[in-house]
């Protein structure tokens, strides 16, 4: 980074923002309206996709449904990710009660028992103590990589994913080390029973599996997996200008791969105080001063191109010229240079 600017430090290691304390206030300021908007945008199209499905109960709708009702649901995982950082409200039991009712609880999660497991990840990023080490490694071939992903789309990886995110599930609230307020508990009892009341009262049990669960347990992992390896798969050994990946994304992967602009995930591990609609102004102070960061060189895609993520995590062998598959006599032998 260059050498103007604030200190800050990224997985322990210390770097330079290009910009002073003043900038890092504006951009770290909360807009209380623009957080509501991102939530009830998530909410709204689960709404419309869900009344959509059931006005023409068609098989391929209600799966198309699911899916967009999935991609909501990640969103949601995102902005519960801000709350973990009190980037949603500055009174941490407002903003934890906000994210637990919204955006953790209805996805059994706990703002409070991700906070924990997630500032574990800043604090070792990329090192031993991260605990999402795991997530970053990536298969060993490109095959190996889609393959994988069509297990998680088929449901035979989710076991395996909803325990990897039972370290931060909303349950473990009530054991006896749990991180977590009496007004968390209290919140997810509660939670917990007007769900149950209210789908029992309406009998919409079928409605609640298909649209709600199903795409948690079908299509969140496959999605998962695809975020967590382009944030840090391949770069485990990098330094910090490019410890994290920054993907520049068109419209349709940021609904599928990458809302809120969760896309932006170094520039977040520099400036963790700065909320998600203010990551992309971030991303070109960053850009702006320092050519070699990765916010300066970003990503082009998930993929799609030869600048994409599966191209730079696997890129295409290329074929080696004539002359080096029969040198000519007198180079290499027993007499050559």
């Amino acid at each position: 980074m260059t050498t103007a600017g604030m200190g800050t430090t990224l997985g322990g290691r210390s770097m330079r923002l290009p910009f002073g304390p003043e900038t890092l206030q504006a951009l770290a300021t909360l807009k209380p309206w623009r957080c509501a908007a991102q939530i009830l945008t998530q909410w709204l199209v689960c709404v419309l996709a869900i009344a959509v499905a059931e006005r023409l109960k068609q098989w391929p709708v209600t799966v198309a449904a699911m899916l967009v009702i999935a991609t909501r649901q990640h969103a949601m995982l995102v902005l519960m990710h801000d709350a973990a950082h009190c980037l949603l409200a500055r009174k941490r039991w407002f903003n934890d009660t906000v994210g637990n009712l919204l955006l953790a609880f209805p996805l059994t999660l706990s703002v409070a028992r991700y906070r924990a497991h997630h500032f574990r990840h800043h604090r070792y990023l990329n090192g031993e103590g991260d605990p999402d080490l795991a997530d970053s490694v990536i298969p060993a071939t490109r095959g190996r990589f889609l393959a994988l992903l069509l297990r998680d789309a088929s449901g035979l990886t989710t076991i395996a994913t909803l325990r990897s995110a039972n370290s931060f599930g909303m349950l473990g609230l009530f054991s006896k080390k749990a991180p977590g307020s009496r007004l968390d508990r209290g919140l997810a009892v509660a939670f917990i029973a007007a769900v149950a009341a209210l789908v029992a009262g309406f009998g919409v049990w079928r409605e609640f599996i298909l649209y709600w669960l199903l795409p948690i347990l079908l299509f969140m992992p496959a999605i998962l997996r695809v975020r967590g390896i382009a944030e840090h798969g391949g770069r485990l050994g990098n330094p910090v200008a490019t410890a994290a990946r920054s993907l520049r994304v068109g419209w349709i992967e940021r609904f599928l791969w990458a809302p809120c602009h969760i896309n932006r995930h170094w520039e977040h591990h520099s400036c963790p105080a700065v909320p998600s609609y203010n990551l992309p102004q971030l991303s070109r102070l960053l850009a702006a001063g320092d050519a070699q960061c990765a916010a300066a060189n970003p990503t082009q895609g998930y993929f799609i191109g030869p600048r994409s993520l599966i191209h730079e995590l696997y890129p295409a062998a290329r074929p080696e010229p004539a002359h080096a598959t029969a040198p000519e006599k007198g180079m290499h032998g027993p007499h050559g240079k």
